[in-house]
């Protein structure tokens, strides 16, 4: 450590000077934090729910790795882990800065080896900042948001690294600042750490703060699974103050300010780069995450009104809830559940949904599933494929078919495949006698203030009648859609159904279990990975039968791990939706070179079928499934048969 000057009056009065910016710059950085971005959002910090504390050291690795930054864009992904170890780094040797000017010492305090190190970090860092304002004023100019802001955040932290490094011998280079030079470089980098904080509070870089505590709030407040949408637990009560109260809880009466923690922290931890806007399939039809979703949530002071006029129902409309634009996003952000929110809130203040998705849902309404069909439809399935209605005494899976699996001619062999396969594992199963949409027509159709609060009461009674009480019982479902509605949506309502599995999961434990005996049949095939699979994190499952059955998998695009959805997500399946996400799906599959496609949802199934090719297919991992372990069987049989004949025909000595 520096010997330090001797204090005078004109010591003091430089150190009265350093007070006095120093305070002023922090009171600037709080008052800006505070009014312009978090003072609205802090008081919401109650709604905050940690579901998995595994999540924190989940969200530190990625933090300190910054390993979903480098995935998606490994070059610019680097450059970026450079400047934020720079930033880290630099806090230890800015408060030695700080310290240096406030005891008047003559020469900076060295750190040892820690100088070493951060020689090599200010030159990176240096680079780093040149690189970068190439890249965002030369091949991004046209893409990236506030070019004068993120220009001055570049020259500031450049500047940093060159006061710091004319401070002191750097790399044993000493470019001999001293006495009102030295003093003046000082200055120069105490200014630019005072006035920064305030630039970052002002502006998108307040990310540099927020976004490490997002990234770790996300991993802790969430874990692999489907979503309540947003005003599903609706209530409807009859008292007129309580149901205006309720309308106020699940609507927007106040505007933006209404909306969740997690959808305005979401806006705070923006970095803007619009990763999530290139990511997400309905982009065609106008539909951008980042401006809709996030940046839209920013100012709360916009009403209801005002928000419609951002996000346009019709291209609201557009969204999948694929989540493509979640994965990608390098500051733990989540614009699709944000956009869940929207909706929701949207629809009770009467603005959403369009009348595609109501004339869509309507048939849903009026007869109990998507196709209009009348219950002749469902009780020939039941009749032709010899299905049992489930007795609660005698049965220990209740298999839901979904209007799907029960009305339309081209799904129902996943049905029957799937029952099949129970039967061959001698699981003790049946269907209920009777069924009707479970409820994703409506949340998604316009039925979430009118008609899903007694639907939700009517299909959980249906259940419960069936289960004869029994809440435990597995439910088993082709449809994840199906399994989002029974086991999230009604659960969200306070109606919990604790066993709901997909066919997906359920066929992937009998195999494991060796109940399930499976003849390896040799094929190439693409595949298509439902999103919802994706979320409930059963991709590995699907993956898995594949394997199993023999078949050799080829996915399309950047499937699955960014989702690419089918675009009958988020009610797409209820309307001819402008975005057309079904077509480059399929074109995406196409282009793998194989003519069938697998996948384990009807609803992907559905979507793909209509976009595909007149000489392609689209086939549910159920039959793929139930083909080989037919032919299994049917091979065990053939050997025994062949062993019984051997025993019983006439030996000759």
């Amino acid at each position: 450590m520096g010997t330090a000057l001797p204090w005078s009056t004109m010591r003091w009065l430089e150190l009265a000077f350093i007070i006095a910016v120093g305070i002023a710059g922090a009171y600037s950085f709080g008052y800006i934090l505070w009014t312009r971005r978090i003072g609205h959002i802090w008081p919401k910090r109650d709604e905050i729910r940690l579901i998995n504390k595994r999540g924190l050291f989940t969200g530190i690795a990625e933090v300190a790795l910054q390993t979903r930054v480098i995935a998606n864009r490994p070059v610019v992904g680097i450059i970026h882990l450079i400047v934020f170890y720079g930033f880290v780094s630099f806090s230890v040797k800015s408060a030695t800065h700080v310290a240096a000017g406030v005891m008047a010492l003559r020469e900076p305090i060295h750190l040892g080896p820690i100088d070493a190190f951060l020689d090599v970090i200010a030159a990176l860092v240096f680079v780093s900042c040149v690189l970068l304002a190439i890249r965002r004023y030369f091949f991004m100019k046209d893409r990236l948001t506030h070019p004068a802001e993120s220009g001055v955040v570049l020259s500031l932290i450049a500047g940093l690294m060159v006061t710091y490094m004319l401070e002191r011998p750097t790399f044993g280079v000493n470019l001999g600042l001293e006495g009102t030079a030295a003093k003046m470089n000082w200055w120069v980098h105490y200014i630019i750490l005072c006035g920064f904080p305030s630039l970052i509070a002002y502006g998108k870089h307040l990310h540099l703060l927020i976004a490490p505590i997002n990234v770790v709030l996300k991993h802790m407040t969430e874990i692999p699974s489907d979503r309540p949408i947003s005003g599903g637990d609706f209530a409807m009560p009859e008292d007129e103050d309580l149901f205006e109260a309720e309308y106020a809880r699940v609507g927007m009466p106040n505007g933006v300010a209404d909306f969740s923690f997690h959808s305005l922290f979401d806006t705070a931890a923006c970095i803007e780069c619009g990763r999530c806007n290139d990511a997400c399939p309905s982009a065609d039809a106008g539909l951008k995450p980042r401006d809709h979703f996030v940046l839209a949530l920013r100012d709360p002071s916009v009403d209801s009104e005002g928000l419609a006029e951002l996000i346009a129902p019709d291209t609201l409309a557009t969204c999948t809830q694929c989540r493509a634009c979640d994965v990608v996003c390098p500051v733990g952000n989540r614009p699709s559940k944000a956009g869940l929110e929207i909706r929701g809130r949207m629809s009770f203040e009467g603005l959403y949904p369009v009348p595609g998705l109501t004339d869509g849902a309507s048939p849903a309404i009026a007869t109990g599933n998507l196709f209009g069909e009348g219950p002749a439809t469902r009780a020939a399935l039941l009749r032709d494929q010899e299905l049992p209605v489930y007795d609660h005494t005698q049965h220990e899976v209740l298999f839901v078919l979904g209007c799907q699996g029960a009305n339309s001619p081209d799904l129902q062999p996943i049905v029957s495949a799937t029952a099949r396969l129970l039967e061959a594992a001698d699981i003790r199963y049946g269907v209920p006698e009777t069924e009707s949409c479970w409820g994703e027509a409506l949340v998604h159709g316009g039925g979430l203030m009118e008609d899903w609060p007694f639907w939700k009461a009517e299909r959980t009674e249906e259940l419960d009648t069936a289960l004869g009480g029994d809440r435990a019982r597995t439910i088993l479902t082709i449809c994840p859609h199906c399994k989002d509605s029974i086991g999230t949506q009604y659960a969200d309502a306070g109606e919990v159904f604790p066993n709901v599995r997909s066919h997906v999961d359920f066929l992937a434990e009998l195999v494991r279990e060796g109940r399930l005996q499976v003849e390896k049949k040799t094929e190439s095939m693409a595949v298509h990975h439902p999103c919802k699979v994706i979320h409930n994190d059963e991709t590995a499952l699907l993956d898995e039968l594949l394997e199993t059955s023999g078949v050799k998998a080829f996915t399309g695009g950047k499937s699955p791990n960014i989702p690419s959805c089918c675009g009958g997500g988020g009610g797409g399946f209820l309307w001819d939706s402008p975005a057309k996400v079904n077509r480059n799906r399929m074109d995406a599959l196409a282009a793998t070179g194989q003519s069938k496609t697998v996948t384990s949802c009807p609803g992907c199934h559905r979507m793909l079928d209509v976009a595909k090719s007149e000489d392609a297919e689209v086939v549910d991992i159920a039959s793929v499934l139930y083909e080989r372990v037919h032919a299994a069987r049917a091979k065990k049989k053939a050997a025994e048969a062949a062993v019984t004949a051997d025993e019983t025909a006439p030996h000759t000595k």
